[in-house]
């Protein structure tokens, strides 16, 4: 599959559940990455950002690869702990929120047994102490851009 295939990926939600993933949809992600902004500024606490993308090479149809992308959410599903969540975020991607710093976070990609981690990209932003507006602005430019 070439990656200009990607924009036929399903990518709908009701703004609350994916409709392919069943994963938190991206609206109601970021109004939960608001409040834990908010809490981690009250208990002086860190977060990042682990942005997933799955590589759309080697996948001999759409239709596999999004199986892919939902056996991938449910392997994020069971495997994060409390306080972590995560949505996707684009056609081919997750974001996943961490109250760890980077390097931490660097530590729970290595955590986590997620099928097709040998077709993944992943990449972390800590937010330290940008606002919302430009932590969200950076980890796009990551993310979409790999900038």
């Amino acid at each position: 599959m070439e990656r200009t295939e990607l924009h036929s990926v399903e990518f709908l939600n009701d703004g609350i559940i994916d409709s392919l993933t069943q994963t938190m949809a991206p609206g109601l992600f970021h109004d939960n990455l608001k409040r834990e902004i908010a809490r981690s500024e009250r208990e002086d606490q860190e977060l990042a950002i682990l942005s997933i993308t799955l590589v759309p090479t080697d996948f001999e149809s759409l239709s596999r690869y999004e199986k892919a992308l939902i056996e991938i959410a449910h392997d994020l599903r069971s495997q994060l702990r409390g306080g972590e969540f995560f949505a996707r975020i684009s056609d081919d991607g997750f974001w996943l929120l961490l109250r760890s710093s980077e390097a931490e976070a660097e530590k729970v990609m290595d955590r986590l047994d997620i099928r097709y981690s040998d077709r993944l990209m992943h990449v972390v932003l800590a937010r330290e102490h940008d606002h919302y507006d430009d932590w969200i602005r950076k980890m796009d430019a990551l993310h979409f851009n790999g900038v």
